[in-house]
């Protein structure tokens, strides 16, 4: 579906999304599930919160994913609830097999879903973590070159970041010069072929950044990191305490 007379813009698959709710989200144990107003309407967040803890982390999930998909996304917003304020969110999505290319007509989406989550959660917390996975990296630049990132958000970290179909590349660069605080550049040993390829690059980006940014590679790790979520989370932590 068209969204306007620009070709550079097509409406997200909002029935898919109500699938994944009814399959993934409709009955949440660990935490809680409710919708998040935004410019176009409304889409699935979780929450993990306790008054006490004044830091949130957002983490935004990959292509055709969920909030709650068992690889990252749950294990992140459970294990890092003892510390933080856990927030997970449903980025846009399209068709299954839909590629980059045809994603990047729906980040003007994902933008206003950031945004509209990003300030809800600094009503209720001091500090923001954002950790993005995959095409949820790309949103997350979408929304970064868009937007003045919050003074709030302390730090971010990016999971196979740069993935892109076989054949494309990314249409923009990565808008790190809009970047001032640590990153963490984390990827898997078995990633995707152009993840592993423009690692120094993105190594060198980050390092410019802050002398506190850092890269880690995964050893065995694929690109959706099956049954490795608890190396990552210990990587994750570990590198934030230095901070």
């Amino acid at each position: 579906l068209i969204f306007s007379c620009s070709s550079n813009k097509i409406k997200p698959d909002f029935d898919r999304e109500t699938m994944i709710y009814e399959q993934n989200l409709s009955e949440i144990f660990d935490g809680e599930h409710y919708y998040q107003n935004y410019l176009y309407g409304k889409f699935s967040s979780i929450k993990i919160y306790n008054e006490n803890y004044k830091a949130a982390i957002l983490y935004l999930h990959g292509r055709g994913l969920n909030p709650n998909e068992q690889n990252l996304a749950y294990p992140i917003r459970t294990q890092m609830s003892n510390t933080f304020n856990t927030y997970s969110i449903q980025l846009p999505v399209l068709k299954k097999e839909s590629t980059y290319f045809e994603y990047t007509k729906i980040f003007y989406d994902s933008d206003e879903r950031i945004k509209s989550t990003i300030e809800n959660i600094l009503s209720a917390n001091n500090e923001l973590i954002i950790i993005a996975h995959s095409c949820g990296v790309h949103m997350l630049m979408s929304y970064i070159r868009n937007h003045t990132l919050s003074s709030h958000i302390k730090s971010i970290i990016l999971i196979g970041s740069g993935a892109v179909d076989k054949g494309q590349s990314l249409l923009k660069p990565y808008p790190y010069d809009k970047i001032s605080v640590p990153v963490l550049d984390i990827y898997g040993e078995n990633d995707f072929s152009l993840v592993l390829k423009k690692s120094k690059d993105r190594r060198e980006f980050i390092e410019d950044i802050s002398s506190k940014s850092k890269q880690i590679e995964i050893k065995l790790s694929n690109h959706y990191h099956d049954d490795n979520s608890s190396e990552i989370i210990d990587q994750v932590k570990k590198w934030l305490s230095t901070l």
